[in-house]
């Protein structure tokens, strides 16, 4: 009765939208696990071309790194901003290609996901589960589109605003080597021509920064939907999960009405689950616990997969963070122009991603509650033990960890937001 158009024709969770945008962009970063999947995939996919672009993450932070040192003394703080934050997004991609593209854990994980995880095999259990998949489908969607256009944006503007200003400074009024002057590059790298004032080395670099911002800004963005899209289909697990817990069956009692004949019905308050009810609340107690314990263990499976990775994009939130601000601080034009916008995107991007992780925790939370209020007091000895288990099960916290060491939530993003603030105070100070 839920369905609509959202479900009409779809037969696995590879047939929606979001989930082929999100197949195309991961298989030209070698992130997508096609073969685990059994899909047909090119003869350059696999573990040769991760190995490609993992080597290309290298080579391309390699010429960065290279480039800032050899030129370090020609740049002031503004400029060297751009290199520092540019070089960071490098590293965050780099990292990306070892800790995931290159981990057959995270492939395993992915696998389990779109194969048994995801809601569209549990769909079918209730009405409430089809709501359930369909607010996820569209929380889904919503997210791919606005990942998928600020990454088309940013990549745009990255490349695009050098480019108008070197078009803008006259620098392309001929072909002819520049003097007294050089190109402005979007990414800086030591390339083995001269890119800085000969037009096809120019040409050649600005293509190469092209590729590069691709390369590093699918990496960052579309992986970061896929752990979200992750987390969504597991809040939609809490909520089914919740919601059986919730509306938990209390037992029938015999009614008597006014001509004397008795009928059964349900009613709030018998005293006792009868034999076959207790039979049917034992198959339902089990349900529940195998069901919470799949969330459990894909919770856990996502921790090893995801947990190295997403350290890392802590530990570069905190670093960028406090550099964003301190190239605000100077508070002109030239800086708030370029620095503000990055500011409030990345800051953005940190309160929103640990929000959504937040939401498994806090889930996890109300889980405790739905379990105490199962109906345990009209139950068998057999029975409640079962409850008494499951309630001492589900006190432990669910929450995805970063590194195997702090939770991924709005507790580890306070601190990071409370150390850049922090560091950034300490070194106006000087």
């Amino acid at each position: 009765m839920y369905a609509g158009n959202a479900v009409t024709g779809i037969t696995g969770p590879m047939d929606y939208k979001y989930m082929k945008v999100l197949r195309f962009v991961l298989r030209i970063i070698s992130g997508w696990p096609g073969k685990a999947l059994g899909e047909k995939t090119l003869r350059i996919e696999g573990m040769g071309h991760a190995y490609y672009n993992t080597i290309l993450s290298l080579i391309y932070l390699a010429l960065g790194i290279a480039y800032l040192k050899k030129n370090f003394h020609r740049f002031d703080f503004l400029e060297l901003g751009q290199l520092y934050i540019v070089l960071l997004m490098n590293m965050l991609s780099t990292s990306r290609a070892f800790t995931l593209c290159l981990s057959q854990k995270y492939r395993e994980v992915a696998k389990i996901f779109i194969q048994k995880i995801h809601l569209f095999y549990f769909k079918e259990k209730s009405d409430f589960a089809m709501k359930i998949h369909i607010t996820v489908h569209k929380i889904s969607f919503i997210s791919a589109v606005y990942l998928s256009v600020l990454l088309f944006i940013a990549a745009c503007m990255f490349n695009l605003i050098p480019m108008y200003n070197n078009y803008s400074a006259g620098r392309f009024a001929s072909f002819d080597n520049l003097e007294n002057t050089t190109y402005e590059q979007a990414i800086s790298c030591l390339y083995p021509w001269n890119f800085e004032t000969n037009f096809n080395g120019y040409l050649a670099a600005t293509l190469s920064g092209w590729y590069g911002t691709i390369l590093c800004g699918s990496s960052v963005s579309m992986f970061d939907l896929f752990l979200c899209l992750m987390i969504f289909n597991l809040w939609g697990h809490f909520k089914i999960l919740i919601y059986n817990l919730e509306h938990f069956p209390r037992p029938a009692s015999e009614v008597v009405d006014a001509e004397g004949e008795e009928r059964s019905g349900r009613t709030v308050g018998s005293e006792m689950y009868s034999q076959s009810e207790l039979e049917e609340v034992a198959v339902l107690l089990r349900d529940c616990i195998q069901y919470h314990m799949l969330i459990v263990n894909f919770t856990n499976n996502m921790s090893d997969a995801f947990g190295m990775a997403l350290f890392i994009y802590y530990s570069f939130h905190q670093i960028t963070g406090c550099l964003l601000l301190l190239e605000c601080s100077q508070m002109t034009a030239a800086a708030l122009t370029r620095y503000l916008p990055l500011t409030i995107i990345m800051f953005g991007e940190l309160v929103l991603l640990s929000i959504i992780f937040e939401t498994i925790g806090t889930m996890s939370e109300k889980l405790k509650d739905a379990v105490y209020k199962v109906p345990w007091e009209y139950m068998d000895t057999k029975n409640r033990r079962t409850v008494l288990i499951f309630l001492i099960k589900v006190q432990e916290p669910i929450h995805v960890k970063a590194g195997g060491l702090v939770d991924v939530g709005v507790t580890t993003m306070a601190s990071i937001l409370k150390t850049s603030f922090s560091y950034f105070a300490f070194l106006r100070t000087f």
